[in-house]
């Protein structure tokens, strides 16, 4: 009888053990696909991959009509500095490409007007929420690099859905 009430007084004693144990598992999002709009990352659909603390951001839109094209494709290098669950704050070196061809016809003759332009942007961001993820970007842009170049203040934004 004593080895049964020892054997049972044990078995709580440790079952209580272990169950003090708590373990916090947060889940690990390495992708994230949303919505981008900067003048110097890129406008439209966006992915966003993060393998570790560097990541990589890849926006575009094309519009295409019968006599107009806007091509916008934005690539950005991504470096995290903090990651939480809710909270992500990060730098990021971008550059988007815009190209724009209007043809516009008159009653004189026809025109067309083609447009590249190339945009530079570094500064901090920050991410806030869980699953979906709200991003403020902002920093130093730096404007038609090619042409006539031109340094302003930026900011960006997005919402992403982490992956």
């Amino acid at each position: 009888m004593k080895r049964i009430l020892t054997f049972i007084v044990a078995t709580i004693f440790t079952a209580s053990l272990f169950g003090q144990q708590v373990e916090v598992i947060t889940q690990k999002y390495k992708q994230e696909f949303g919505f981008h709009a900067g003048a110097t990352t890129g406008v439209g659909l966006s992915y966003r991959y993060w393998p570790g603390k560097n990541g990589v951001q890849l926006t575009a839109l094309p519009i295409k009509t019968d006599d107009y094209v806007f091509i916008n494709l934005g690539l950005t290098a991504l470096h995290t500095f903090h990651d939480s669950e809710y909270f992500r704050f990060f730098g990021y070196l971008g550059s988007s490409v815009s190209v724009n061809n209007d043809d516009y016809f008159d009653d004189s003759d026809s025109s067309s007007d083609n447009t590249a332009r190339v945009n530079i942007g570094i500064g901090p961001g920050f991410a806030f929420g869980s699953r979906v993820r709200f991003n403020i970007m902002a920093g130093y842009g730096f404007y038609d690099v090619t042409g006539e170049f031109n340094i302003y203040p930026t900011a960006e934004i997005g919402l992403y859905f982490r992956l």
